[in-house]
């Protein structure tokens, strides 16, 4: 059980990963949480009621490396054939989960419907701690990187396969997005990571749309009234 709702548990390519069953008729639909399962689940419940199923994978590295991105592209196949469902996902990316969901709709926009992005990392450069991140845990941010990209302090100056380098692929698909953020995040950086995103968009007539929790930090994700959520990804699907 996952909240309350029927859930199964299985192995997909050495990775935990996990369905979540609707309270209701399903309606076809699958919600995808690229990381963070537990963490702030009011949209998730709320969609479960609406008959989406909820899918989840989990990740040798949260920092969206290639294979891990083609691993949860396979993933979600999988789980449309399984459950009868459209292989196009509603992408719910939260953090590091706003990471890995920007990259798949990026490289897999034939598998992707909406993309709700929240105080989302976008710049691996931001997040290595070259910008105006003000927080500790940025030296073991810094640890994970180096480690899944082999990288270090003057290579990393090079590293051209963060979301922001490839915002081209979300606009030409026309893959909308929901993003919301916190504008006193000292972790994840708005005006260098969701900012350059908004603003890419607007100037191009994409189709984005923006709220700010005023005064908010990382933390808390998603709104406590899933509601606007649940519209803007319904009407855009």
């Amino acid at each position: 059980m996952w909240n309350d709702f029927e859930s199964k548990e299985f192995i997909f390519c050495e990775r935990g990963a996990t369905i979540v069953y609707p309270s209701c008729a399903p309606n076809g639909r699958m919600l995808l949480k690229p990381e963070y399962l537990g963490a702030f689940p009011e949209f998730d419940v709320a969609m479960l009621k609406r008959g989406y199923h909820l899918i989840f994978i989990s990740h040798q590295s949260r920092w969206a490396p290639d294979n891990e991105t083609r691993i949860m592209a396979d993933f979600v196949r999988h789980c449309a054939a399984e459950l009868s469902c459209d292989p196009r996902v509603i992408i719910e990316g939260m953090s590091c989960g706003g990471l890995q969901g920007a990259r798949f709709a990026q490289e897999y926009p034939e598998l992707t419907a909406v993309l709700y992005l929240d105080n989302p990392v976008l710049n691996m450069l931001s997040m290595y701690g070259l910008g105006a991140i003000d927080d500790p845990s940025v030296a073991q941010f810094r640890r994970e990187i180096i480690n899944t990209f082999d990288v270090d302090d003057s290579t990393i100056l090079n590293f051209r396969n963060s979301p922001i380098d490839k915002m081209d692929k979300l606009l030409d698909n026309n893959i909308p997005i929901l993003l919301i953020y916190g504008n006193a995040d000292p972790v994840v950086i708005y005006r260098e990571n969701g900012k350059v995103l908004e603003d890419y968009y607007k100037a191009r007539g994409g189709n984005i749309k923006v709220i700010c929790r005023t005064m908010a930090k990382h933390h808390p994700h998603g709104l406590s009234d899933p509601t606007p959520i649940i519209r803007f990804v319904e009407e855009n699907m």
